[in-house]
Order: structure tokens, then sequence, then C-alpha cells
């Protein structure tokens, strides 16, 4: 064999290992891509599962407010808002100022006071709150901007340890 045939021979095995390395990569990428695929579909099919739930979930709570209210009662989604909680102690401390009045000059109460930011929801209005309740906006806070909502529990303790903590779906209830 001829030197130039064997120089031919190494070129020619040279560029099949880089089409097997290229074929490789292509392999590899599609296989990526593929993946990426499934999640996105997945993702896609989770959130259109989810509005269909959403969905549901509005239209049984209509439904139960018109049999209660005799129709009176409209829900208006508000969107999703992030919820924390303060007490309602009263002593100054970092909940607050620890007097017992809201902002609104209302008396604070566990169970049925909310603060929230007066540009979305003026006091006065009543809010259900996914996982939490019905709740009336009274307070405003510093902290309390944009989708944020602070809650009112009975203890600096349980404000501190309270298991709402998160984002939750907001309905305002309107009355007709």
């Amino acid at each position: 064999m001829t030197r130039k045939m064997k120089a031919i021979l190494v070129l020619f095995f040279a560029a099949e290992i880089i089409n097997s390395v290229k074929v490789g990569v292509l392999k590899s990428r599609i296989a990526d891509l593929e993946t990426q695929r499934d999640i996105y579909a997945s993702r896609a099919q989770h959130w259109i599962d989810r509005a269909v739930e959403d969905e549901e979930v509005i239209d049984s709570m209509q439904l139960r407010l018109d049999a209660l209210a005799d129709g009176k009662v409209k829900l208006e989604d508000a969107g999703v808002f992030f919820c924390t909680a303060y007490c309602t102690e009263q002593y100054p401390h970092i909940c607050g100022e620890g007097h017992g009045i809201t902002a609104s000059g209302q008396p604070i109460q566990t169970g049925v006071t909310v603060a929230a930011d007066q540009s979305i929801f003026p006091y006065g209005t009543v809010l259900y709150i996914e996982g939490v309740g019905i709740r009336i906006v009274q307070d405003k806070g510093a902290g309390v901007q944009g989708t944020h909502i602070d809650v009112a529990v009975d203890t600096h303790e349980n404000a501190l340890a309270w298991s709402g903590y998160g984002e939750h779906q907001v309905w305002i209830l309107k009355g007709e």
C-alpha cells in the first residue's frame, strides 16, 4: 500500500469518525428536544386541567351563593394573591401598633379582617380567599403592596405558624 493510499484511508476513517460523532450529537440533541417537548406538553396539560378545575370551582361557588343569597351575590375573579398573616394582639410589636383599630377605623377581628393594597381592594371589599374563607378588607400595611393580602389571626405565635402562607385564588363577592 502506498503512502498516498494510506493517507486517503486515514482521511476516510477520520471523516467517518467525525460523521459518527455528528450523528451522535444530533441524536442526543433530538432526544433532548423530545424530552423538552414532553415536559412542555405535560405543563400545558396541567394548566388546561387547572383552568378547568378553577372554572368548576367558580361555577360551584356561584351556584352555592345563588342558592344561599337568592342570586343576589356574584363572584368576580380577582386573581392569585400571596397571603401572609398578622396578629390581633393589642400591644405594640412587629404586627402593628396594637391599639385594636384598623386603618379603616374598624376594630380588628380574627376571622374577618384582612389588610390589602387600597389601589386594588378598597376598604369594605368582601373577599373569598381559597382555603381561608370570607374576609373583609379593613386594614392596610406598609408591606402589603400589589397582589399581597395579610390575614388577621388571633396571636403572634399563630401568625408566625399560619398554615395559609403562600398563593391563594381570590374572588370578590359583590351584591346586586
